[in-house]
């Protein structure tokens, strides 16, 4: 049986390890986590101690799905060369970690263009994706996140992804996580049932539904196309609840891995989002959270 996979982001702590137990605690069947300090390029090595007991802990705490999200400092569009070298090796780092903790996809923001045209900020992405992905050896894939367009960042259209996705030489280690947030503010308007299916219609011929990763839970603060990336909780922005409701039940979406990246202080606030998630699913879909953490939310 296929299972459902709904968490959200959850830290580390103290140890990689910890963030299974979070995730539990949550009520998560999947969660997200940084490898490494969102602050610093560098990292030092993981231990094998902490690989074991993440990935022990992970099966204990009854985790179906992990996923990581790459360093913000990482810009592979920068016209500077510089940051692009620190930004692939960032990369390099990154993917070392997840193939060493096991975890087979690695959220990246494809950066920004600053003041360098987008056709060759676009270009640049690709190249520098290529060369990580060959100092990279593993399955691990990147999952191009779409962007609000806010400020000089690209990635905001699906055009602008295909076109990075077009020049990636290993097709197996590049797909999308889509933000609902962030694809939102940059324009795309899924708040009705018919623009629902636009919405995905269009995403399937312009990238294709294969390339699809990842889903990003996220309500946005601001209005349709502001290009403005301010993450709202589940009901507490502009996106309307019919939309998180077709997304929860779409045949299509139903073993889509499934993230919320909203504002929190600590747990609760997790526990409630995903609570109005669950409570969004449809009663033929709740075989889908049988055996997983996701079942006290049928309670």
């Amino acid at each position: 049986m296929k299972k459902f996979l709904l968490g959200a982001h959850m830290p580390t702590t103290g140890g990689f390890y910890h963030a299974a137990k979070f995730g539990q605690d949550a009520g998560c069947s999947a969660i997200q986590i940084f490898t490494k300090s969102n602050r610093q390029w560098q990292a030092k090595k993981i231990d094998a101690d902490a690989i074991y007991k993440f990935k022990e802990a992970i099966v204990q705490h009854n985790i179906n799905y992990i996923v990581a999200h790459a360093c913000y400092l990482i810009n592979l569009a920068s016209p500077d060369q510089e940051i692009q070298n620190k930004s692939i090796s960032a990369l390099e780092i990154e993917l070392a970690r997840c193939q060493e903790l096991g975890i087979d996809n690695l959220v990246l923001h494809p950066g920004s263009k600053l003041n360098q045209p987008q056709e060759k900020a676009l270009n640049q992405v690709s190249h520098n994706i290529n060369i990580a992905l060959s100092n990279s050896p593993g399955q691990t894939k990147i999952l191009l996140e779409t962007m609000a367009g806010q400020g000089s960042t690209v990635g905001n259209t699906f055009e602008q992804l295909a076109q990075i996705i077009a020049g990636i030489k290993q097709q197996s280690r590049i797909g999308v996580c889509v933000d609902t947030c962030h694809i939102f503010a940059a324009g795309y308007d899924f708040n009705t049932p018919e623009k629902y299916n636009d919405l995905w219609h269009n995403f399937n011929n312009i990238i294709g539904m294969e390339k699809l990763g990842l889903i990003h839970l996220n309500d946005s603060k601001k209005e349709l196309g502001s290009r403005i990336d301010r993450h709202a909780e589940i009901g507490g922005g502009q996106i309307a609840p019919t939309a998180f409701k077709l997304i929860m039940n779409d045949p299509k979406l139903l073993t889509i891995p499934k993230i919320l990246e909203t504002p929190k202080e600590d747990l609760a606030t997790d526990v409630k989002n995903i609570r109005k998630l669950v409570g969004l699913i449809e009663t033929e879909n709740f075989k889908y959270l049988d055996k997983t953490n996701l079942e006290k939310y049928l309670y």
